[in-house]
């Protein structure tokens, strides 16, 4: 079955949106002319058109839904394992060792540790502040994770003992797969983009109210990127 098919409501095209197409007559006699009316194959006509047209916001209604479920999906898994994990392990008291690519080790206190999240508002931001970063940041790998999970971050060792990681959600490169049609060209992907970033920031601002707990305040810092 075509992919957009899957969207349209055939189940409730059927037990649902067509047996009321002949229960329109109350209304239709206050939309059309009682003599068509008399016509029952008109008055079935006109019910049926009314019945596809409460089918196609159906179908509109599953696409956005099936669109905010897969970015909240994402958000869920980003957080669960880059910014929930990272606020967990910047809760230790001990001092964290970042082994970085030429294998200098470097130990940083977690209250010396800021983190900046950016949440981009559409994929050419995400873009553009992806690759700042990788310019701009290597990769450090956590030795001994509190979590007991590999863990690796992009950030810089600054003056005074102190560490600035750089997050981003990489996750969100993953959109084009899933819906290939709403990022078929630059133009499109930039417009959908925004709609479907803006349910994965939501979800995002929901789990920060949730847990809390998880993210210290005086180190992790929320940006939204333009």
């Amino acid at each position: 079955m075509p992919a957009k098919l899957k969207f349209f409501p055939f189940k409730d095209l059927v037990f649902s949106v067509v047996p009321t197409a002949a229960s329109y007559e109350g209304y239709l006699k206050d939309m059309v002319p009682l003599e068509l009316l008399s016509n029952k194959f008109v008055e079935l006509g006109v019910g049926a058109g009314l019945s596809l047209l409460l089918a196609l916001v159906f179908y509109r209604e599953n696409i956005r839904s099936y669109k905010k479920s897969l970015a909240e999906i994402l958000a869920t898994g980003y957080f669960s394992n880059f910014t929930g994990k990272l606020g967990r392990v910047l809760q230790t008291n001990k001092p964290l060792t970042f082994i970085f690519p030429n294998g200098v080790e470097h130990q940083v206190y977690p209250d010396n540790i800021q983190v900046q999240v950016a949440l981009p508002n559409s994929l050419s931001s995400l873009k553009k502040y992806s690759g700042d970063v990788k310019k701009k940041c290597q990769i450090a790998y956590l030795k001994d994770s509190p979590t007991q999970d590999p863990f690796w971050v992009r950030g810089v060792i600054n003056g005074g003992g102190k560490m600035t990681i750089y997050e981003y959600p990489r996750t969100l490169f993953a959109l084009p797969s899933y819906l290939r049609k709403d990022f078929d060209d630059e133009v499109t992907a930039e417009k959908n983009s925004k709609t479907l970033f803006r349910y994965f920031n939501a979800k995002i601002e929901s789990f920060r109210i949730e847990f809390s707990q998880d993210i210290p305040e005086n180190n992790i810092h929320f940006t939204d990127i333009s």
